[in-house]
């Protein structure tokens, strides 16, 4: 009998390692969370930075619930059957980033399928609407997801005027059906084409060590860069429980800086890259150094 074995557990390189501080920002951004009755993706995705994000009074919120209707190889949000809409969830948002005094925030969702009128826009139309009239020096980024690239839907999250409009690739195209299996590749660059074409400020991300060649990355870059996406992120894939896709390798941080280089190359006016880097790090830096009168940083 041939005896089939799994594919090897890659052990964590040292450099990988994150330092744990839970100091008092720490517990009060919890605290601020808990009693807002809003969810980050920070803990949902179990982000490796959450620590150095909420020591700096920075998260990223996620609307419309606790559990996606989509199953990402990838991603540690809950899946399943999510609660009914709470209609009282973007005033609860807009209230934190006025208690926070906040200057920038980065607002995401999970997959709302369910909701088939408008995939859930209308929450993310108020909840930005809602945080630019109460903080209106605080900018405003949305990590959407693809809205089934429903025009209507889209076109409502456009008119609450966000100033970073994001929508993530996660990985090259031909590992893409095995890492997100109930999304589409192309819809998503489709999304980000809309928006570019919509003159939303745009940016995407995705990850390494899915099982991509480090050219097939370099071709995502090139593919969506000459959609008219201007910032872009990359980082390493972490898997965050035994149940998600293995790691198929850990990416040196001198290929991070690689990527980096290359993409300032091909014309993306911020490129984020390196193993720790998510779709919101340094998002708050990122909106600070971009000038959207001069197109420069």
């Amino acid at each position: 009998m041939i005896k089939i074995e799994n594919p090897p557990i890659i052990k964590k390189p040292s450099w990988l390692k994150v330092k744990l501080n839970t100091g008092e920002n720490y517990k009060d951004m919890k605290y601020l969370m808990k009693e807002n009755s809003l969810n980050t993706v920070c803990e949902e995705a179990r982000c490796p930075n959450i620590y150095e994000c909420w020591d700096a009074r920075t998260a990223t919120v996620m609307i419309l619930g606790d559990t996606c209707t989509r199953s990402c190889g990838f991603c540690s949000v809950k899946t399943g059957k999510p609660n009914m809409v709470d209609n009282n969830e973007p005033d609860r948002v807009a209230e934190l980033v006025l208690k926070l005094n906040l200057r920038h925030v980065v607002i995401t969702s999970v997959d709302r399928d369910d909701l088939k009128k408008d995939f859930g826009a209308k929450i993310w139309f108020e909840t930005v609407k809602l945080i630019k009239e109460k903080v209106p020096n605080c900018t405003v980024e949305i990590l959407t997801p693809d809205f089934r690239y429903y025009k209507p839907a889209l076109d409502m999250v456009f008119e609450s005027k966000p100033d970073i409009f994001s929508h993530n690739v996660e990985c090259v195209e031909r590992i893409s059906k095995s890492v997100r299996r109930n999304s589409d590749w192309n819809r998503s660059l489709d999304v980000l084409k809309y928006a570019v074409n919509n003159n939303m400020l745009t940016k995407t991300g995705m990850m390494v060590g899915l099982g991509e060649t480090d050219e097939e990355v370099f071709e995502t870059m090139r593919c969506v860069r000459n959609l008219g996406v201007e910032i872009f992120n990359i980082g390493q894939y972490l898997q965050p429980t035994i149940n998600h896709l293995l790691v198929d390798r850990y990416v040196e941080p001198e290929i991070f800086s690689l990527y980096k280089e290359y993409g300032y190359e091909i014309g993306f006016n911020v490129v984020e890259s390196g193993p720790l880097v998510r779709s919101s790090y340094h998002a708050d830096q990122q909106a600070r150094r971009y000038n959207k009168n001069t197109m420069t940083f």
